[in-house]
């Protein structure tokens, strides 16, 4: 709803239209898109970037171009849909590792049949709310010479000096190798962009056939994009709202005995472990003004199911006082 995105929108389509009309290597690349990805670059600390219609086919792109037959794909377990699929479809080995058994994730590494290795993780976990130990993937990137790939979700615009993310609080943005950043969150468009050496986007051009063969994202949703990078690095006192409310929330919940697992993040899970139980409790939240989704299997694992609570920057105190005082009532469900 910012009034600044809404105008680079309508400029936009004034100037180009709404549709890309065809293919980024046909006719679709318009400036709209090669600015976005020369600002991601920068913001990401890479040499460059690309842009794609969603983070589901950046990952895509990523995950079936790049692991190849001879190589090895390391996942964390609680990785997303859109990570996993595309690495069971490619023609590289994978094993997936627990954040909290290190020594297995290394025995993989150690491994030397393989020609190459790849770390792949999300730096937020989308439905628990909590963190990988980027610090601790990054030695183990250096002293196997492995590639490290940090899907940055719902990190980027929440985390960082300048919003580029949790590498980028963590200090390690630059050991990184390639950075995917979806748009659909902080960013509130569509797509995703994946950040790197120039040898490997280019490799995505060239070989990348969610990049090649798809239509160009429309040019306006870049333009407004664009706009939002560019509110999300002038603004950091939107971050620092977004954690203070967070922070909030997390004790608030704990303080009233409600199980929110190991989340340190603005994402909150209330875990109630019954589906239905869930369900029901999501449904009086949304009467009551307040919409909190249930996270049900197959999405969770089972006897888990949980409130998914997602906090923004410009939520009031009245709102989350609120929210705790109809919580309290959980119990009586």
């Amino acid at each position: 709803e910012d009034p600044r995105i809404k105008q680079a929108v309508v400029e936009t389509v004034e100037q180009y239209g709404f549709g890309a009309a065809a293919s980024r290597l046909i006719s679709g690349t318009m400036q709209a898109h090669t600015e976005l990805e020369a600002a991601f670059a920068s913001f990401l600390h890479k040499e460059a970037s690309l842009y794609f219609p969603s983070g589901w086919t950046a990952n895509q792109a990523v995950l079936t171009t790049l692991p190849q037959k001879g190589d090895l794909v390391l996942l964390d377990r609680y990785d997303h849909a859109s990570i996993i699929d595309p690495v069971k479809a490619c023609e590289a080995d994978f094993r997936t590792y627990r954040r909290n058994q290190p020594e297995r994730l290394e025995k993989y590494l150690a491994d030397s049949k393989y020609n190459n290795r790849f770390i792949v993780t999300e730096s937020v976990f989308s439905m628990d709310g909590d963190t990988a130990n980027l610090t601790e993937l990054v030695e183990l990137r250096n002293k196997y010479n492995a590639i490290l790939i940090v899907d940055e979700a719902h990190s980027v615009g929440c985390f960082g000096s300048t919003g580029a993310g949790l590498c980028e609080q963590e200090g390690i943005l630059d050991d990184v190798d390639i950075v995917i950043a979806p748009l659909g969150k902080a960013i509130a468009a569509t797509g995703g962009i994946v950040a790197g050496a120039k040898v490997v986007i280019d490799m995505l051009v060239n070989k990348a056939r969610p990049f090649i063969y798809t239509t160009a994202p429309s040019p306006v949703v870049a333009a407004a994009a664009f706009k939002s990078l560019e509110i999300i690095r002038s603004e950091p006192d939107r971050r620092e709202r977004l954690q203070k409310n967070a922070a909030f929330l997390r004790n608030a919940f704990v303080d009233m005995d409600l199980d929110i697992g190991n989340s340190t993040t603005q994402i909150i899970p209330v875990i109630l472990g019954d589906s239905a139980k869930a369900m029901k409790v999501s449904k009086k939240l949304y009467d009551a003004g307040y919409f909190i989704s249930a996270i049900r299997p197959p999405t969770v694992p089972p006897g888990t199911a949980r409130l998914r609570v997602s906090v923004q920057s410009d939520h009031t105190q009245e709102q989350l006082d609120g929210l705790c005082g109809l919580l309290t009532q959980i119990d009586a469900e």
